[in-house]
């Protein structure tokens, strides 16, 4: 699904699918054109109450899609499967879902860095929903305490395990939650109908698995989020190679601007001759910066 773009974001999906389409059963696709904002809109990072009722329709609808399909269609050992990924995530480890996989929950999330103390779940709600940053946070983000947590939010990211019978209880619309008094949200909705259905929402730290960016506020510009891209871009080559991009798509990037010296006579870069990688995760950084 696509829509609301003010980029190529339709035109890279139809080259990209149509290079792997033989490579799956099916790929169901719904493309609007036209339109690049929601009424009344008054920016990129202004939430609508249509836009997140909008959200919380395709995320249902995806909900909904996933169990009929897997019904009709499939019944092989690694069916029944809905690995949710938003377009603002970089999985970075190509073994997380197998990974997901292997641990048999009903709903599973690979923990995500940013270029801050954000990331892909909640430690700690408050009684009226809203986010509580608790003791035991920072530890998990840190990978100081390393292992799978039951916590009471996840995002983003997430496997969900169709073949478990109690995921039918899973919902993104707050209409379906019985006394719900929260937000128009759906991924409070996801959260507290999973937590009153007794579903653990776990949350899995044991690997690197990739990064997140960090949401924009209401008031800032598009300008921040190529900011943060760059800051995620170095954060990736301090443990990683450099993020890859298809050839196939490397139209669609941004060309390496020209270097110059800050204003120096000459920038010098000391490396060891032992230490190849270094260099070369170096020159990817220059390039970047």
């Amino acid at each position: 699904r696509s829509d609301h773009n003010s980029d190529q974001s339709i035109e890279i999906l139809r080259l990209w699918i149509s290079s792997i389409k033989d490579d799956y059963h099916s790929i169901s696709t719904e493309f609007v054109e036209g339109e690049k904002e929601f009424p009344y809109e008054h920016g990129p990072a202004h939430w609508t109450t249509e836009r997140f009722n909008y959200i919380i329709s395709l995320r249902e609808s995806a909900l909904y899609y996933a169990r009929h399909i897997w019904a009709d269609f499939f019944t092989g050992p690694a069916s029944g499967l809905l690995f949710t990924i938003d377009c603002d995530v970089f999985i970075t480890n190509p073994e997380t879902l197998n990974y997901l996989i292997s641990k048999n929950f009903t709903v599973v999330a690979p923990m995500l860095r940013s270029d801050g103390l954000y990331s892909n779940f909640w430690y700690g709600m408050t009684d009226d929903y809203y986010y509580e940053r608790t003791d035991e946070y920072k530890p998990v983000l840190y990978r100081e305490n390393i292992g799978c947590f039951n916590v009471p939010m996840v995002h983003s990211c997430v496997l969900i395990n169709l073949r478990k019978t109690e995921s039918d209880l899973l919902t993104y619309v707050p209409s379906k939650l019985r006394n719900f008094d929260g937000p128009n949200d759906d991924i409070i909705a996801f959260a507290i109908g999973a937590n009153h259905s007794g579903i653990p929402l776990n949350l899995c730290n044991e690997e690197h698995f990739g990064f997140i960016m960090v949401p924009l506020e209401l008031t800032d510009q598009i300008s921040l989020d190529y900011e943060q891209m760059t800051n995620i871009k170095l954060e990736v080559l301090n443990e990683n190679d450099p993020l890859f991009v298809s050839d196939l798509l490397m139209p669609y990037t941004s060309k390496v601007p020209k270097k110059d010296t800050l204003g120096f006579d000459k920038i010098f870069m000391i490396n060891l001759r032992r230490r190849p990688e270094r260099r070369k995760r170096m020159l990817a950084c220059f390039d970047e910066l």
